[in-house]
């Protein structure tokens, strides 16, 4: 045993070092390989980071601004938590502004090295695209486009191929695009597959784009999409809720001043300014309570239906932000200890409003279709509920609505893109297709 001792703990060395060497190479190998789950969504109102938020915009959407000129100020200061914020909870902006911001946001987060939350831009700006009733395609090409090149960015290459694989369909299908603007969308889909290593599908569309601008003939009117937008009536006035809405706007205008007055960001708030902007904002919402519940079951107007809904949902954004406390601190400590019951009517809310549009759908007139007005209102309940606004239906039971209203869609000779699902793994991805690709899966994905 004592001779045998030295070549045990020879081959025991040699073991370890070859074991060091894989584990090394390895690490090596597999460093710059991309493994996220492309498939995988986490909302933003779940990675805003409360104690990042900068005190001295952050009280803007209780100032009585508006969300744009609110977004505008805390991009100008390079405030990004603040803006993040804002995309994450204020319903109020229009698709074209929050993808806008989020690809600028995107932008500006992988130059501080934060590439968690430059990915959650880019991804949540893309997926905004292709669920959008709103937005030509030229403008999701665009969106796609960037979204990818910001995704490449950060390492994010299979969420950037599956983006890129979006832009490629809508380029090469869309029936609104023209020939010249296919070929050069088609050409921009080339060289992001370059960029991304795929050479075979870089070859495939280069010559597609070729195809596209050879192509003698061409629709002149190609088929416009009207999107659905409800009829909106005017909220009825209310002294009550206009007095309580002028106080709590001093209240928050006092404490924004006093903020910005600190001597550094991380010092104790004032508690009087605080406490003011507290009671303020309960006596608003008791004033709003007393308000919505008097006069939505009143109305009989659908157009004053829609548009106390909305103000409704404006509101209860505000006040679970401030349960949640992403606003940096706690302004109202009661809201703050059951932010799952104000989440509950903040989906209530929201399945009122959707209710009463779904009403106005089905009587729009010509040049209208009553279910693509009802594909647009199911593609906006998919964006509340993707974005964690909307918590009263599951996303299961809008993806058997978006089906049955799609299939009537192709019975009827649509001319348009239609919004399908891919599953992996218990999770759905999104993607906008031609009736031959529909319901194809992930076979639907270039090849």
């Amino acid at each position: 045993m004592k001779r045998l001792a030295p070549i045990l703990f020879f081959l025991a060395g040699c073991l370890l070092l070859t074991l060091a060497v894989v584990i090394f190479g390895a690490v090596y190998f597999f460093r710059n390989v991309d493994t996220t789950d492309a498939f995988a969504w986490k909302p933003a109102i779940d990675l805003v980071d409360n104690r990042a938020l900068a005190p001295d915009t952050v009280l803007l959407p209780l100032t009585g601004i508006e969300s744009a000129d609110a977004l505008s100020a805390t991009l100008d200061k390079a405030q990004l938590e603040n803006a993040y914020a804002l995309l994450a909870y204020d319903p109020t902006l229009s698709d074209a502004t929050r993808i806008g911001a989020l690809l600028q946001l995107g932008t500006r987060y992988a130059n501080a090295k934060n590439n968690v939350k430059a990915a959650s831009c880019f991804q949540s700006a893309a997926l905004l695209a292709t669920l959008s009733p709103f937005l030509s395609d030229q403008a999701r090409s665009d969106t796609y486009q960037q979204a990818s090149a910001g995704l490449r960015g950060v390492g994010m290459t299979s969420i950037a191929r599956l983006v890129t694989d979006q832009s490629y369909i809508v380029a090469q299908f869309s029936p609104t695009l023209k020939r010249d603007a296919r070929a050069r969308r088609l050409d921009q889909v080339a060289q992001d597959y370059s960029a991304l290593g795929v050479g075979t599908l870089a070859d495939q569309a280069r010559a597609k784009s070729i195809e596209a601008a050879s192509t003698t003939t061409e629709d002149k009117n190609p088929p416009v999409r009207i999107p659905f937008v409800p009829a909106i009536g005017k909220t009825p006035v209310s002294p009550q809720v206009d007095a309580a809405v002028q106080a709590r706007v001093a209240a928050a205008k006092q404490l924004q001043n006093d903020l910005q007055n600190l001597s550094k960001p991380t010092a104790d708030w004032p508690l009087d300014s605080l406490s003011q902007l507290s009671d303020a904002l309960m006596a608003e919402d008791d004033a709003r309570q007393t308000y919505y519940n008097t006069l939505i079951s009143q109305t009989k107007d659908p157009a004053v239906q829609v548009a106390l809904r909305r103000d409704k949902i404006k509101w209860l954004a505000l006040k679970y932000r401030i349960a949640r406390g992403a606003f940096g601190k706690t302004l109202v400590a009661d809201w703050s200890k059951d932010p799952g019951a104000i989440a509950d009517a903040w989906g209530d809310a929201w399945a009122d409003l959707f209710g009463v549009m779904e009403s106005q759908a089905g009587t729009v007139a010509k040049p209208q279709n009553p279910d693509q007005a009802m594909e647009d209102i199911v593609r906006q309940e998919l964006i509340a509920s993707r974005w964690s606004w909307y918590n009263r239906v599951t996303e299961a039971d809008l993806i058997d609505a978006l089906n049955d209203v799609t299939q009537r869609l192709m019975n009827a000779s649509t001319p348009t893109l239609h919004l399908d699902t891919i599953k992996r793994n218990g999770k759905s991805m999104y993607l906008l297709v031609p009736d031959e690709l529909y319901g194809l899966g992930e076979k639907a994905l270039p090849k």
